[in-house]
């Protein structure tokens, strides 16, 4: 009797990254790998490359794909793909997926392999996609244990693979075995063997799966030195090729061989990690407590198929900023159906990474959300027509009016404030309301301690190493309860500061900046809102020229003395702004190395206060404090029932 072992890799890089981490993750983990492939000829690889990726390395180093082409030829590696730019499949509409298929298929011929099986991104399922998998002629997908245990079955039962369908398009399905994910390459070899082993003794001819990120062999940290310097790649190549109750295959070749163990039917679902990330912060924080009462009692794992938590989409909840991202795609990808050379814009603007976030960066970075709207941008550019659309673009149930001007798109939204959630400019390519809040994270109020999952030294995974918030981080850190737009409108009482406005203590409770205005007059140039409430009657009139210049007047009434502001969050990602405030201005000149230059104008003299949008976020390296804008405050002084007007102009220069 033997083992038969899959071993396979996913190798990613996002739109958008930069080009060095490209480089980095190239010399550290997929070639030294690939290298180290050839020269073992016994040992079989299931590889996945992302399109991104893909494109990458075909223009900066063809001798990766040339060394890839020969693996394939002499039968050592089996190529899997997935959506092309890596979308979640499951978050773009069918004919995306469709698409996205093809595309990657069409490449993987180029290389000479005829692809059959499908990387999951993110694992995140849902039934309807085996239809669509089946219908772009591939035959099996890749999940983990914890998808089929999600479905009733046992863990002994998951030693082969099964056939799912959906309206009668059947697939094959694999399950990743999880305590091999967190084994390798983290851990000694032998505690890999000895697994294996005891598998082999326990159960008749099992087939075994490991297939995880291909960044965890050299560019995780510490995993270079260990994966590669101290020799586990090759140490591992040389136990599994050399073992008598091993035999190495890959997925096409195991199914010519055995058959499936049966029928399942795997509900939506993710890996288990991704039940807790997906969470709103405060539930995140209860999931957690429950994981570890159960563990604590000595029941998590007899129980834990039943623990469930958030799935992927819920990151479209928990973050607003990823939700409109989402929906502007959804929105363009509708528009751009009869143009490929824009729909292949909208395809790019659909990968995963800047959607959510987990252990790292993902929307918290600034460069991948760019790369998104960048994409999303020169889709829309393709295919404006010079329209205004008046739709719930978000999907909140609530109307957006969306303006295709001939050097910007803009966004209003009346029912948060009369705001402009975006303001696109097509020369630059860049949304200037690319801010993210500051949002709480679970991982903010909690430890994040060392959980390691096996004694027995190796090196740390990422999941494993202890972070606790430094001193000078906590002393900046503020959280903000309400979205952040452009033109958005607060009456405070005269003691407040900017500290207060800065650290968020001055917006505690709904106010002006999110209630619903009503739209009075729509017309191809100007848009007139109408708001009232308890603290001031406000007419607020955007004019859209055909410039880059847009025209925002006001005219209010108090009905409150106090401080009048009116805030503009811009996209300020490269050039560190700071806590200040200014007399007497009249204007303001931003400036950014990605972007260029941004004024913002004013019909008469007034109170400035700027500070810095930040954010903090767990990533791979450990914390990560970000500047994801800058707020920019023209502060009036307002008395009751006198009515003031205010003019302000946004110039692109």
């Amino acid at each position: 009797m033997a083992v038969s072992f899959i071993f396979g890799l996913h190798n990613h890089q996002p739109i958008g990254n930069f080009s060095y981490v490209f480089k980095q993750a190239y010399e550290r983990a997929y070639n030294p790998v690939l290298e180290t492939i050839e020269e073992y000829p016994e040992m079989k690889t299931s590889l996945h490359y992302t399109g991104p990726l893909l494109e990458w390395i075909d223009e900066n180093h063809p001798e990766h794909i040339e060394l890839l082409k020969k693996l394939i030829l002499r039968g050592q590696v089996e190529l899997i793909i997935s959506g092309f730019y890596e979308p979640v499949l499951a978050a773009i509409p069918e004919a995306d997926r469709l698409l996205q298929l093809r595309l990657a298929k069409d490449f993987a011929r180029k290389l000479g392999y005829n692809p059959k099986g499908v990387w999951i991104t993110e694992r995140f399922w849902e039934p309807s996609l085996a239809k669509d998998i089946a219908n772009s002629g591939l035959e099996f997908a890749i999940l983990d244990d914890q998808h089929f245990i999600a479905a009733g079955l046992k863990k002994e039962e998951l030693y082969g693979y099964y056939l799912t369908e959906h309206e009668g398009h059947a697939i094959a399905v694999f399950p990743i075995d999880e305590y091999l994910r967190y084994l390798t390459p983290f851990r000694p070899v032998d505690r890999t063997m000895k697994y294996l082993k005891e598998l082999n003794e326990k159960f008749k001819e099992p087939l075994v799966v490991i297939h995880d990120d291909g960044e965890k062999y050299g560019v995780w940290p510490g995993t270079y030195e260990w994966v590669h310097k101290k020799g586990w790649l090759k140490n591992f190549f040389d136990e599994i090729t050399s073992s008598e109750f091993l035999e190495v295959t890959t997925y096409s070749e195991y199914m010519k061989r055995k058959p499936p163990l049966g029928l399942v039917y795997i509900p939506t679902t993710s890996y288990f990690e991704m039940s807790e990330w997906s969470l709103p912060s405060d539930q995140a924080k209860k999931f957690v407590e429950f994981v570890d009462l159960l563990k604590q009692q000595g029941i998590f794992k007899k129980y834990r198929e039943f623990v469930k938590g958030g799935i992927w989409k819920n990151f479209f909840y928990k973050y607003y900023e990823a939700n409109y991202m989402h929906k502007r795609m959804l929105f363009l990808s509708d528009l751009t159906r009869r143009s490929l050379k824009a729909k292949m814009y909208v395809l790019r603007a659909q990968c995963n990474d800047a959607y959510w976030h987990g252990v790292f960066g993902g929307v918290y970075l600034p460069h991948l959300r760019e790369a998104i709207w960048r994409n999303l941008i020169l889709a829309h550019d393709h295919v404006a027509r010079g329209r205004i659309y008046v739709r719930d673009i978000d999907m909140d149930g609530h109307t957006e009016i969306l303006y295709e001007r001939p050097k910007y798109f803009v966004v209003l939204k009346p029912s948060y404030g009369g705001s402009i959630i975006e303001l696109s400019s097509r020369e630059k390519l860049y949304n200037y309301v690319d801010v993210l809040s500051r949002h709480i994270e679970h991982y903010h109020e909690i430890l994040i301690s060392a959980t390691p999952q096996d004694e027995g030294g190796g090196v740390e995974s990422i999941h494993e190493i202890k972070k606790e918030i430094p001193e000078s981080i906590k002393k900046e850190l503020f959280y903000d309860k309400r979205r952040r737009y452009l033109f958005q409108e607060h009456f405070v009482r005269n003691d407040i500061n900017l500290y207060d406005v800065y650290s968020g203590t001055a917006f505690e409770t709904e106010g002006v900046y999110s209630m619903a205005y009503s739209v009075t007059s729509v017309d191809a140039t100007q848009l007139s809102l109408l708001g009232s409430s308890l603290t001031a009657d406000i007419k607020k009139t955007y004019t859209l020229t055909r410039q880059n210049i847009l025209i925002v007047d006001y005219r209010v009434l108090p009905k409150i003395t106090g401080k009048m502001i009116i805030e503009l969050n811009v996209g300020v990602h490269a050039n560190e702004e700071n806590v200040r405030e200014e007399e007497s201005v009249d204007k303001i000149v931003i400036r950014d190395k990605v972007f260029g230059r941004l004024s913002i104008e004013l019909s008469e003299e007034a109170l400035l206060w700027v500070y810095p949008i930040k954010t903090l976020s767990q990533s791979e390296s450990g914390w990560d404090f970000i500047q994801q804008g800058a707020s920019y405050n023209i502060v009036k002084d307002v008395k009751k029932g006198s009515e003031i007007f205010i003019r302000v102009f946004l110039r692109d220069i």
